[in-house]
């Protein structure tokens, strides 16, 4: 996983806060900066019912699974990686120093998910 977006909901509701969410709901989408296409893209509303229905915490099947998540990440904290690796050892959490678009560090990101692998 590249910087997953666990708690990315109260994460993000909190972030915007209020007036904003409310004016996301009744608009239906708010422009949100897309990393993989380097541009805003509308993100619409039921994005945030959809997520609501699903709680990490019931993830818990054990799947060897790396975590690659950049240290400056402003999107998602890196704390939420750290939280859900701590509770889970069958993840293995490589902590790297980038943000949230791990651009800087795609030679590493190879190298690591080869060796986890086995490739």
């Amino acid at each position: 996983m590249l910087a997953p977006a666990f708690g990315f909901l109260s994460e993000w509701l909190n972030r915007l806060g209020t007036d904003m969410v409310k004016e996301w709901e009744s608009s239906g989408y708010l422009k949100v900066y897309h990393y993989g296409e380097m541009r805003s893209l509308p993100l619409h509303y039921p994005f945030v019912q959809d997520i609501e229905q699903y709680d990490e915490a019931q993830l818990q099947r054990q799947v060897p699974t790396l975590i690659i998540h950049g240290r400056n990440d402003e999107v998602i904290p890196i704390q939420s990686s750290r939280n859900y690796a701590k509770q889970r050892p069958w993840v293995k959490l490589v902590e790297v120093d980038s943000d949230h678009s791990l651009t800087n560090v795609s030679t590493k990101i190879w190298s690591l998910t080869k060796e986890f692998c086995h490739l």
